[in-house]
């Protein structure tokens, strides 16, 4: 009878133990989507950025006007003194510009004032108009999507988003009128590889064009390469044509053995895959980032990705998805893919586990969009009219279906005569 008792009290504190535990269980199920719904409802807040001053008539990167600038969240506010300029190449022709500004506390434009906007306390950062892509998502969704690649083999970590870019969606307001739907990024600039001006061994070169030069064919010139970080001297050039001499004249067994005294092999495999992945085709010369912290080792890195997933440079139309470049052309990736393809091959079904499906990047792409508004989508339409060029998320998709299935086979058969 006893037995009897102690069971039937044991069987009663469990189920009081059990009801007290499914209770805390769904105290902090509630606690945890409070926190996630009230990220939600910071992350959707889109900032409007406010422009004082003229910046009529700006077509050339020289000229640099004086405005002041105005940024304001519910949470987060502040006014500054600005230096802006238009930013880009072949966007300097749209009617929408790019812009880089600095900012600064005083009218005399001598104290520079950094603010943390989540990439870290800076001064200058860019404003891209996103002109070629509806989406204004392929430039930062990409970039995040290479920066998780990134992460995982411990490229870039020192960086603020492992040597890409990064940004979120604002409006833009120039004396009290709307200007347009951006992004507001973190600049191609020292602070984007988490450099120091003064190191003369921190370097970051940006290829311009398609020339030999940018295609590893040739030595590196200041005309073809610009300096981005780093003084534009010979001694600057000849640490990069070092490395060119080495893509140029090393034997294949010698590129193979000494690859990763001139580049990070980590990078150059991740850069690679992203080319054959998401179609690059403009970033094999052009916007191809060259970084090194000693003058010797360097670090490829994207840039400028808004032609991406299939379309063409200017947004007006799509490329052949069905179409692989083996490398675009370039010396520096063609060697690279033969030489070092089983380390590709491995690397890319790796990722195609995770980072590399289409669920996943579109989901990227579609927590990017949600931010954004109707209201403000249609403010942008009535703007710019309906006939802003660029795709959207669908095409993205269509390319996805066709893409993975072909890259999937061309990495399986890399290093083959197939």
């Amino acid at each position: 009878m006893i037995n009897k008792h102690i069971n039937q009290i044991i069987a009663i504190l469990v189920l009081f133990s059990c009801f007290a535990i499914s209770n805390m269980l769904i105290v902090k199920a509630r606690n945890e989507l409070d926190v996630i719904k009230e990220k939600e409802e910071k992350i959707k807040e889109i900032p409007k950025v406010y422009f004082e001053g003229n910046i009529d008539d700006m077509n050339l990167k020289s000229d640099v006007r004086n405005i002041k600038l105005k940024y304001e969240t519910t949470d987060f506010n502040f006014e500054a003194y600005t230096t802006i300029k238009i930013q880009g190449t072949s966007s300097l022709a749209y009617e929408k510009k790019n812009y880089t500004i600095n900012l600064y506390e005083d009218e005399e434009y001598k104290n520079k004032m950094n603010v943390d906007l989540g990439f870290g306390s800076e001064s200058k950062y860019c404003l891209k108009a996103n002109w070629i892509d509806k989406t204004h998502a392929r430039n930062i969704v990409t970039a995040r999507i290479v920066s998780d690649i990134q992460d995982r083999y411990g490229v870039l970590s020192d960086t603020p988003n492992n040597g890409l870019v990064d940004g979120f969606p604002i409006e833009v307001y120039i004396n009290g009128e709307f200007l347009g739907l951006y992004t507001w990024n973190i600049p191609k600039s020292d602070w984007m590889f988490n450099m120091d001006e003064g190191n003369p061994n921190h370097i970051v070169f940006a290829g311009e064009n398609w020339q030999p030069t940018v295609l590893f064919e040739d030595y590196a010139n200041f005309a073809d390469w610009e300096i981005q970080v780093g003084e534009e001297s010979e001694e600057t050039l000849a640490k990069f044509n070092r490395l060119i001499d080495f893509v140029i004249n090393s034997s294949d067994e010698i590129f193979k053995n000494e690859f990763e005294n001139y580049l990070d092999l980590d990078a150059s495999i991740n850069y690679f895959i992203m080319l054959e992945f998401a179609e690059l085709f403009d970033n094999t010369g052009k916007n191809m980032l060259m970084a090194t912290y000693d003058g010797e080792i360097w670090f490829p890195s994207l840039y400028d990705l808004d032609s991406s997933w299939g379309t063409h440079y200017d947004g007006l139309s799509t490329i052949e998805y069905d179409s692989l470049y083996d490398a675009f052309g370039s010396n520096l990736w063609s060697r690279f893919a033969t030489i070092f393809a089983s380390e590709i091959k491995e690397r890319y079904f790796e990722l195609r586990k995770d980072i590399l499906t289409k669920e996943n990047v579109l989901k990227e792409f579609n927590d990017f969009a949600n931010i954004i508004t109707e209201e403000l989508w249609e403010k942008e339409r009535i703007r710019w009219g309906e006939e802003i060029p660029g795709y959207d998320i669908i095409q993205i998709s269509e390319f996805l279906d066709i893409r993975i299935p072909l890259v999937d086979v061309f990495m399986e058969n890399l290093g083959t005569d197939k």
